[in-house]
């Protein structure tokens, strides 16, 4: 199995970046990779089919977990043993914890940073190949989102800019 792994250190407690990544409706003005995440059911549970457009291209996902820690989807092309991803966003504390007063950074006991991770493993007898066309392309799109994510939580909360690990 092939993986891409990115992360980024955010100011912001892992809540607030969670609830960037799940609200789906705001991508458009966001997000320069994944650009689009439809679902017709909320909340979104494991099982729930999602559309999605990522660099341009539609796919259908299942949701597999939806954690305070990790939200996550498995995709597939003609079938799991032909290609799949398996698709997640990791909310790691990092640093102090915040304040018991702070209501935004650091709150409930969080940590007032989070460390986002998004690992895509590839799986199937095409992942090598199609990895080879799409692998690099798609670190960049991680990366991409990934800066953009941290510019919009720490807008929101007032963080100062943290280094990309």
């Amino acid at each position: 199995m092939s993986l891409i792994e990115t992360d980024i250190i955010i100011n912001a407690p892992p809540s607030t970046v969670r609830s960037i990544i799940l609200d789906f409706d705001s991508y458009p003005q966001w997000n320069p990779f994944l650009t689009s995440i439809k679902t017709s059911t909320t909340p979104v549970t494991k099982g729930t089919k999602l559309d999605c457009v990522a660099n341009g291209t539609p796919f259908s996902p299942i949701v597999q977990e939806n954690s305070p820690d990790k939200f996550g989807w498995t995709g597939a092309l003609f079938g799991q043993w032909f290609f799949c991803g398996h698709h997640s966003f990791e909310f790691q504390p990092f640093g102090d914890l915040g304040a018991s007063g702070d209501t935004e950074l650091g709150a409930n006991g969080e940590t007032e940073s989070c460390k986002l991770v998004q690992v895509e493993k590839f799986g199937g007898i095409a992942a090598y190949l199609i990895l080879l066309l799409i692998g690099q392309q798609t670190k960049k799109g991680f990366n991409a989102m990934n800066k953009a994510v941290k510019e919009r939580a720490e807008a929101l909360t007032g963080g100062t800019a943290a280094s990309n690990t």
